[in-house]
């Protein structure tokens, strides 16, 4: 069912996605999609939750496999655009969850997780996910130039969804291209003088 909505949503956009066109795409009635997700924000949940275990299987091993700040920066951003790479559909779905979806209290998703993890800070592996200690390393340790460790971490995430927004309009566009770029960017606009 999962499968099914992530599809659905990648193709007719998050607000058109509904539960009944995601139990018709399955070929299931309403309520066995209802039985299973109490409501659409609960499958939107699990689609999320499965959206960003997959990126981190891929992406914690390569970053942690780094021991330079630069390093574990140029994994964060290949890795992540592999993943964008080898889960097109999965990404684009994502991009129309984040512009399109609202709580019942009327928070978008990022504002959403972002009191989540006010709340329970991510732990472990999840925690590298957010490139802001990279920064804050490099700069820490003198890899990095004096910089803002939130910007650059705004910076990054905003232009690897720039690869997403384009995904959403093509899916044959060359994300290892536009990664390789960006790492370049990165690398010249992070580097100590």
């Amino acid at each position: 069912m999962v499968t099914a909505a992530i599809e659905l949503i990648a193709a007719v956009g998050y607000p058109q996605a509904s539960i009944a066109k995601i139990a018709d795409r399955v070929g299931i009635a309403k309520s066995v999609v209802l039985y299973h997700f109490k409501s659409k924000d609960s499958l939107v949940e699990a689609i999320v939750t499965e959206i960003f275990t997959a990126g981190a299987m891929v992406m914690v091993p390569a970053i942690a496999a780094e021991s330079t700040a630069a390093g574990k920066l140029t994994a964060y951003i290949r890795s992540n655009i592999a993943f964008l790479d080898s889960h097109r559909v999965h990404s684009v779905a994502m991009y129309e969850i984040l512009t399109g979806f609202r709580t019942e209290w009327g928070l978008r998703l990022d504002q959403a997780a972002a009191e989540s993890v006010k709340a329970e800070p991510p732990q472990g592996d999840m925690a590298t996910i957010d490139p802001i200690w990279i920064f804050q390393l490099g700069v820490r340790n003198g890899e990095f130039r004096a910089l803002s460790p939130m910007l650059y971490k705004n910076a990054v995430r905003a232009a690897i969804d720039g690869a997403v927004s384009e995904l959403a309009r093509d899916l044959e566009y060359d994300v290892v291209a536009y990664g390789e770029e960006l790492v370049t960017l990165f690398q010249l606009g992070t580097r100590a003088h």
